[in-house]
This record gives C-alpha cells, sequence and structure tokens, in this order.
C-alpha cells in the first residue's frame, strides 16, 4: 500500500500457511507456504513442511486460494494521489497497491479499467502491449474481480481475453507499471505480498468462449482461480511485504 503504512505495520512473525491452494506456475501442488521476515521463504507438500519448519506457528487455511494481490494502476481519475485513509478499504478486496491514474498508455502499458472503458483486449496482446486494469477512481469498480470479468467476460465477444490473462493484467501489469518486477506467481524467494482467499470453486479457464478448455488438474502448472461465475470471494488475510494489513483468518464467523 502506501510507503508509510508499510513502515508503520511491523513484519509479522514466521507464519507456516497449511491446507491452501497457491497460485504458482512453479509449484502448483503446493499446500503449504512458509513466511518469514517479510519473504515467501518456503512452498512445498503439507506432510514436508511439518517436518521441515514444525517449530513455526502454523495457520490452518484449508481449502483457501492464496494469490498474488490486485494492484490499481489507475486509482484516480486525474493522476492525483490516492487518499491514504482508503488503504484498509482497498486491503479488505484484496489491493497491495494502488497508483495514481489516469488510464492511457504509461511506460509501455496500457492501462485500461475494465468498468468504465472498453478496449481490443485480445488485439493488444496479440500486439504484445503488456495490460494493467484499475478503477479509474469509481466506486462501482471497487472489487478488482469485477476487472477480470470485464476483460474476460463482459466485454467485446471478439475481445474477451482468458480470466489468466485478465488477472495477471489486474496483478502483475500494475506490478509492472509500479517498476517492479513481477513473476505473476507466487513462489519462493518473492517478498511475502499476497491475499488469502476463503475456499472457493477453483478452476482454469481458457479464451472465454472460444475455447472450452477447464480443468482442475494442478499437474496442468497453470494456477488455479475463482470461479467467477459464483460471485467474488471474500478477502481472509492481505499481507505486502511481510505485514498484514487486513486479517479475517482466525476470526469466528470469518
Amino acid at each position: 500500500m502506501s510507503q508509510n503504512d508499510t513502515i508503520e505495520t511491523p513484519i509479522a512473525p514466521p507464519t507456516l500457511y497449511t491446507g491452501i491452494v497457491l497460485y504458482s506456475a512453479k509449484d502448483p501442488e503446493a499446500a503449504a507456504m512458509l513466511v518469514a521476515d517479510g519473504l515467501i521463504a518456503w512452498t512445498g507438500p503439507e506432510d514436508t513442511a511439518r517436518v521441515l519448519h514444525g517449530d513455526v506457528p502454523e495457520i490452518d487455511a484449508t481449502g483457501c486460494l492464496v494469490t498474488p494481490g490486485f494492484v490499481d494502476a489507475a486509482a484516480t481519475p486525474d493522476g492525483a494521489a490516492p487518499d491514504p485513509a482508503d488503504e484498509a478499504d482497498a486491503a479488505s478486496r484484496g489491493i497491495v497497491l494502488r497508483l495514481p491514474g489516469p488510464t492511457g498508455e504509461r511506460d509501455g502499458v496500457q492501462i485500461v479499467a475494465p468498468l468504465t472503458e472498453t478496449a481490443d483486449y485480445l488485439d493488444l496482446l496479440a500486439a504484445g502491449t503488456p495490460l494493467a486494469f484499475g478503477s479509474a477512481g469509481e466506486p462501482a469498480a471497487a472489487d478488482p474481480w469485477d476487472w477480470v470479468r470485464g476483460a474476460a467476460r463482459t466485454s467485446t465477444p471478439a475481445q474477451r481475453i482468458s480470466d489468466r490473462a485478465a488477472f495477471l493484467a489486474a496483478t502483475r501489469g500494475g506490478q509492472r507499471v509500479a517498476g517492479h518486477r513481477h513473476p505473476g506467481s507466487l513462489q519462493t524467494g518473492l517478498p511475502a505480498t499476497f491475499v488469502v482467499w476463503e475456499p472457493w470453486d477453483l478452476t482454469v479457464q481458457s479464451h472465454a468462449e472460444r475455447v472450452d478448455s477447464w480443468s482442475t488438474d494442478p499437474r496442468s502448472r497453470t494456477p488455479l482461480l475463482p470461479d467467477l461465475d459464483q460471485g467474488t470471494p471474500r478477502v481472509l488475510r492481505t499481507v505486502v511485504e511481510g505485514r498484514i494489513l487486513h486479517d479475517r483468518l482466525g476470526q469466528a464467523g470469518a
């Protein structure tokens, strides 16, 4: 989020998350993740985690999806800095970074607000143009999963892209605009910036209506995403560089 918030919030102590579904192209079968010193320190099988890291406090997050966080690459319509008072609310929706707007081309990246603008998403990607998504400061565009839906489900049919391509634009694309190199999935050695989502129906979807290609097999090495036809999953924890900015994990009724 903002640099000041990151400094004021202490780094959480080492934590072992177990029972998870990790959004990772490198380790898609991982069911456990160790976070320590602000980094993703280890990922792998749950039984191995308890052997190697059994002394680390464990959080049972069975069935929860853990993904990179969303980046609002156009958080304001006019280029003004986002209001720091809105950071906690953004974190509660899985947004880990908000950048000043507006939309348009910036540093070689095409920034689009999928809920308020139209774009030739497929043509842009085919031409090698990186995409990043944002809200353009519109309250109706506050849910970042709606950005994914906008590009993958409700845009012009001939220009729709896959859920995964849209998710990458809503996460990795904004990191690129911010000058951060990110692989687009979670892996050992990265800063511990991620979101824990409530258990949800998960799937892999390819090119919207044109290619019917669904799979829930992690051996495909294509990370799983929520089935957005079922709605929007709830954020249980948002972590930025090891600092917990939003937390419902372990709360009664979470």
